[in-house]
């Protein structure tokens, strides 16, 4: 007897960055130099094929006009496509930054970065210093700017990575801004899946969703997300190819179960870099405390994701570990990008950094917005890898799980199957008649 019972076709997200609306997607933007807050994000002066009936007199801002746009994209596409401006913002300095510049990278990827700290500072899931907290502070008036002069929406959703000196840097940049009546409250959504590549310096490794709690009471952890790092490994690092997996996942997730359009995601260099990778775009490196928005079309299309299925982090040995410290670097201290570290000027020691709350509670990050969200996002829920100690110290009889004992490239191709990106899109034409069946693919 024939089953007559209709199979579910297999479907997969593919995502590509729009270009032709940002700065940061000209091969000429150089970002070793380029200022965020002095280009209005980045954001080109330039026409849309919505400005006829939105704005023909060219009286709003060219945010405004920019917003309408995405959103009579959504509008106008069929429902396997959606678009999403992604901020993408890297944490304030920290610690472990300032290491790595005054011992050089070598250095610092052998011996220095497998340490918790030295004598004047702790870099373990480092705190921001100084002048982290001062970058932060840059974006939180440039935000504030923006919403005063270019009206520009406030982000609809905030995602954070669950290391500390993100945390610290969502809250500074976003706490304290006056939103419009019709923008949801600022209460972020901790992500597991958002840290940093998983390697095994010190300063990738998370402490407690205890200690995160503490340290921000109000904010949401995504569901079932678990007590201990579970993913860190001493003298192992996550390969290239498996960053690449983690984030697609990510970006199937949020495009999945996030309807908003307008989003922040907190985060690091090299979680972004692996973002751009996924999504076609060009290289570009963001400075500490630095933000880029990305304009991506995320596409629902039938058959099976070319891409591995993700079942947690793939492990490489490290190749070089050093017992001790090799010669310092002569490389002289770069002055910060906003100007408050003088060539060869010696900051102060900093604080040490706050313990576990078995010891000593955290401080609290600045209170946020009581009232709970509007039409608050659901939790969603992050693969979740087999179980695994929390934060073991493998040794060479007792290596972790999925390991390639092959290092990693320095560069990975793109995870996903991404078509060249063409100039930039423009609105699809409304069907020819009302009760015309559009095309879902």
């Amino acid at each position: 007897m024939m089953n007559n019972k209709v199979q579910p076709k297999v479907r997969h997200m593919e995502f590509r960055n729009v270009v032709g609306y940002f700065l940061q997607d000209d091969q000429n933007t150089d970002s070793e130099t380029f200022n965020y807050t002095a280009t209005n994000f980045g954001l080109k002066d330039r026409v849309y094929d919505t400005d006829a009936e939105f704005d023909p007199e060219r009286q709003k801002t060219q945010w405004e006009r920019f917003e309408y746009h995405v959103v009579k994209l959504n509008n106008q596409t069929p429902a396997n496509v959606k678009y999403k401006v992604l901020y993408l913002g890297r944490h304030g300095e920290g610690y472990h930054n300032i290491k790595e510049t005054e011992v050089g990278k070598e250095a610092w990827d052998c011996y220095w970065s497998h340490l918790d700290g030295d004598a004047n500072s702790t870099w373990a899931d480092s705190n921001l210093a100084p002048t982290g907290v001062a970058q932060a502070l840059v974006a939180n008036d440039f935000w504030k700017n923006l919403i005063t002069t270019q009206k520009i929406s406030p982000p609809q959703s905030y995602y954070v990575s669950p290391l500390t000196r993100c945390l610290e840097t969502c809250s500074l940049t976003f706490s304290n801004l006056t939103l419009p009546p019709s923008s949801p409250p600022f209460i972020p959504i901790i992500k597991e899946l958002l840290r940093e590549g998983i390697s095994s310096h010190t300063c990738d490794r998370r402490r407690s969703k205890t200690y995160i709690h503490a340290l921000a009471p109000t904010w949401q952890f995504e569901s079932k997300f678990p007590e201990e790092d579970p993913y860190w490994r001493a003298n192992y690092s996550e390969t290239h190819d498996a960053e690449n997996r983690r984030f697609k996942v990510l970006l199937d997730d949020i495009f999945t179960n996030d309807n908003n359009t307008f989003i922040s995601l907190s985060s690091h260099s090299g979680a972004i870099n692996t973002i751009l990778r996924v999504i076609g775009h060009r290289t570009f490196s963001l400075k500490t405390g630095a933000v880029m928005p990305v304009l991506i079309k995320g596409q629902s299309v039938l058959g099976e994701d070319p891409n591995p299925i993700y079942k947690g982090p793939v492990y490489a040995k490290d190749p070089k570990i050093c017992s001790a410290p090799p010669s310092a670097s002569d490389i002289p201290k770069p002055v910060n990008d906003i100007g408050l570290q003088k060539p060869g000027e010696i900051l102060p020691p900093p604080p040490p950094p706050p313990q576990p709350p078995a010891s000593e509670p955290a401080d609290p990050l600045p209170p946020t917005e009581p009232n709970p969200p509007i039409n608050p996002i659901p939790p969603t829920e992050p693969i979740n890898p087999a179980p695994m100690e929390a934060n073991p110290h493998p040794t060479e009889q007792n290596p972790p799980q999925n390991v390639e004992e092959i290092p990693p490239p320095i560069e990975a191709a793109p995870s996903t199957d991404i078509a060249a990106n063409p100039p930039s899109d423009s609105i699809p034409p409304p069907p020819a008649k009302p009760n015309q069946n559009s095309n879902r693919n």
